[in-house]
């Protein structure tokens, strides 16, 4: 063992099911996400296995630390387990509070530790222990987060876990794993959409070796890749990334209900030759250069001026319940923005600092300014009061929130509807999306 790896311990994870940590934070994860987020539909619900199946949930990977939170909130049968960064357990408070929370350390290639390999071997082994034991694993196969709405290559380290797995104990034969895709309409946007959809699990069983009582990597990744693009937005090919994109935010697919016809138009981008996508670009530059995209934000625009979100004349009579509910949350929403734009430069990062944040910082606040409003109320600060005084808080933020969201639409509806009434702007975007339809056409 090399210098730099004996200064670098290794601290194994304990074999476990579950936590209490875990069964706590949960709670406020699950309270965050929702507050956050508009979750939007959770398509496919049926194909959750039940708890006893030893199974390994799978998802996209765009949104950085937002991403397996979304996951923990989605899965409630059982506690999920997750691989996460070697690096942020070396110190003894970060590791035990991880290891409460399900957290086991991965060894990356940039960690430059000799004997990563051996390390990441044994981690799989505690993770088959995990699976055998009734614990439910979560990955992202593509290895790493991108802001980015497309699959990129999977990594073996789904098959690495299967496969200690299988060696540990043969029953697990019958294990799964879960597709899910995660739909995000704008990651850093508080009360923008989010939309999952869950696939229909892949069976172990019947893709391991008769003779080496193994699954290979080839065996493996080729349907859980299959079976990851039916359920998420795959933007294909990345060169073309930045010209097709508004075109799939046009289509709302968080929004959208009948996700065979919309996934069907989004895998045609596959067969456009370079040709056709000349076309294209040459469209998407055009509607660039009219401002529109300055103007409007694209799901907002829709696909025509008919797209246009429906106008809710009573969504200003709620404003003043709205304000008065929300306004005492205000200065620490306004704190915590602040902080995120000065501090967290990754978008992938912004959401899950500002809802990590808020999830700590909101109950404590609260709390404290419950206090002193329970005894200008009743003359005494008892527990009825000043409980009383948090759940209006606790509910009162929620309604702001369920509120902002709709003015957020209504904010969105007025912005496209001045687009569309721009002669110049209106008619660039339609070209453009005239180009992409009248090219997916011919495709297939």
């Amino acid at each position: 063992m090399s210098d730099s790896a004996k200064k670098k311990p290794f601290h194994e994870p304990p074999i476990q099911k579950g936590h209490w940590g875990y069964g706590l934070a949960v709670q406020l994860v699950r309270a965050a996400v929702t507050r956050f987020h508009r979750i939007q539909g959770v398509d496919g619900l049926e194909n959750i296995t039940d708890a006893k199946t030893p199974t390994i949930v799978v998802a996209n990977h765009q949104n950085g630390l937002m991403d397996p939170l979304v996951l923990v909130s989605l899965v409630n049968n059982s506690q999920v387990h997750w691989l996460t960064r070697a690096d942020i357990f070396y110190a003894k408070i970060a590791r035990v509070a991880l290891f409460s929370f399900n957290q086991m350390p991965i060894y990356r290639q940039r960690d430059r530790l000799s004997d990563a390999r051996e390390r990441n071997v044994k981690i799989f082994e505690i993770c088959a222990e995990r699976l055998r034991i009734g614990a439910r694993m979560g990955l992202f196969p593509e290895g790493n987060h991108r802001a980015m709405k497309s699959l990129r290559p999977l990594r073996r380290g789904v098959t690495d876990m299967v496969n200690a797995a299988l060696n540990l104990d043969p029953s697990m034969r019958q294990m799964q794993i879960l597709p899910v895709g995660i739909d995000y309409e704008e990651m850093p946007g508080f009360r923008r959409r989010l939309r999952y959809r869950i696939g229909a699990p892949i069976k172990i069983d019947g893709l391991i070796d008769t003779e080496t009582n193994e699954v290979s990597p080839r065996d493996l990744l080729e349907p859980l890749k299959t079976a990851m693009d039916a359920v998420l937005v795959n933007i294909q090919p990345e060169k073309a990334y930045e010209t097709l994109l508004p075109y799939v935010q046009a289509m709302r697919t968080t929004e959208c209900e009948n996700w065979n016809t919309t996934k069907s138009k989004i895998d045609r981008f596959q067969d456009l030759d370079d040709g056709t996508m000349e076309g294209i670009q040459e469209a998407f530059e055009t509607a660039k250069s009219s401002g529109i995209f300055d103007q409007a934000r694209i799901e907002d625009l829709g696909m025509n001026p008919n797209n246009l979100r429906k106008k809710r004349y009573w969504l200003w009579l709620l404003a003043p319940l709205a304000l008065a509910t929300g306004i005492w949350s205000f200065p620490v929403s306004k704190w915590i923005e602040s902080q995120v734009q000065k501090r967290v430069k990754d978008p992938c990062f912004i959401s899950t600092s500002k809802a990590v944040a808020g999830m700590v910082t909101f109950p404590i606040y609260w709390l404290l300014i419950s206090l002193p409003i329970a005894y200008l109320a009743t003359g005494a600060v008892t527990f009825t009061a000043v409980m009383t005084s948090y759940l209006f808080h606790l509910l009162g933020s929620r309604f702001a929130g369920w509120w902002y969201g709709l003015y957020l639409d209504d904010i969105g509806r007025k912005r496209a509807q001045k687009a569309w009434a721009d002669d110049g702007m209106s008619s660039a975007w339609m070209s453009y999306l005239t180009a992409v339809d009248d090219a997916i056409k011919t495709t297939r």
